[in-house]
């Protein structure tokens, strides 16, 4: 893993995101050391052993360069969340070569980049830009990349559709959500942050491995919206006041109010494949799942 005692330095590309905070506010172990590369100034909350590098853009590629420098690999978070938000896909393409040139220049051993689960079909105007990121990482075949395509992923601080639902569950007005039974796959963010850790810290036999291939983590336990409202509340001691409105009725309303991903994101189902390929290349294995990972709501979706 480490050289003597040098640790393996990883670069992580989108610092002040809710994805990386789960991994800069706890300690890196004794392996591992982060170097934080953000558009944004250093925020109070990393811990003071992490190194920080402010980039004009992530499109910057000398910058980039400074900023990876003495790294070994690359986790790419650099992306907005939503995937309601409007895309500049031509703009996630420009970071993606910046990225790939910097990662060549400074002699990145491994690029780990987190894509989404709405990738698979490059459906709608996300699905599509997240799918050409990947293509352009994985045509980089000198680099070693492994992608991740993550379904929702919930924790402190989470946003999106998982938000909005803890912030709803434990109120006293009905919500129309008994009749959305679909099972769905979440991730939790602490979950993604052990994965993270165990691919950095996978040796060269299992990177070799994985190189080029994606891979779709997630907690290993379908929850449905409906049920995963009555753990939200029962996590607050609270009952949801669910009414079980058909679907086919929640979908119309959201085509008429333009909200059909929206909706779709609440009624449908969202499959992922089993768990034995991530654990077979990374040795990795979820360390929580529901109800027990949401302990946090306890003390308020929006606190980090």
């Amino acid at each position: 893993m480490t050289r003597g005692n040098e640790k393996i330095r990883l670069a992580i590309a989108g610092a002040t995101g809710f994805i990386a905070r789960g991994l800069l506010t706890e300690p890196p172990g004794n392996a591992l050391q982060y170097r934080a590369v953000s558009r944004h100034p250093r925020p109070d909350w990393v811990l003071p052993a992490t190194e920080w590098a402010t980039v004009p853009s992530y499109a910057d590629r000398a910058a980039l360069e400074s900023a990876f420098s003495d790294s070994k690999f690359i986790l790419h978070l650099a992306d907005a969340p939503s995937r309601l938000a409007a895309r500049d896909a031509q703009g996630g393409l420009r970071n993606a070569d910046a990225i790939i040139a910097a990662a060549r220049a400074t002699g990145i051993e491994g690029i780990i980049l987190a894509s989404s689960v709405y990738a698979r079909e490059g459906r709608g105007s996300y699905g599509a830009a997240k799918q050409a990121i990947e293509q352009r990482f994985l045509a980089a075949g000198d680099l070693k990349t492994v992608i991740l395509r993550l379904p929702p992923v919930y924790g402190p601080g989470c946003k999106g559709g998982f938000a909005a639902l803890a912030r709803l569950s434990p109120k006293p007005i009905p919500l129309p959500l008994g009749g959305a039974r679909a099972p769905r796959a979440y991730l939790s963010r602490t979950n993604l942050v052990s994965l993270f850790r165990a691919i950095a810290l996978a040796g060269p036999e299992r990177w070799n491995a994985a190189a080029g291939r994606v891979f779709e983590p997630w907690d290993g336990q379908a929850v449905s919206t409906r049920d995963l409202a009555k753990m939200i509340g029962g996590t607050l001691n609270r009952s949801p006041l669910l009414i079980p409105v058909p679907p086919a009725l929640l979908r119309a309303i959201g085509t008429v109010t333009g909200r059909q991903e929206l909706v779709a994101g609440v009624i449908d189902g969202l499959e992922m494949p089993p768990l034995h390929h991530l654990t077979a290349a990374f040795d990795w294995r979820p360390v929580e799942q529901m109800p027990q990972s949401l302990s946090f709501l306890a003390k308020g979706i929006s606190n980090a």
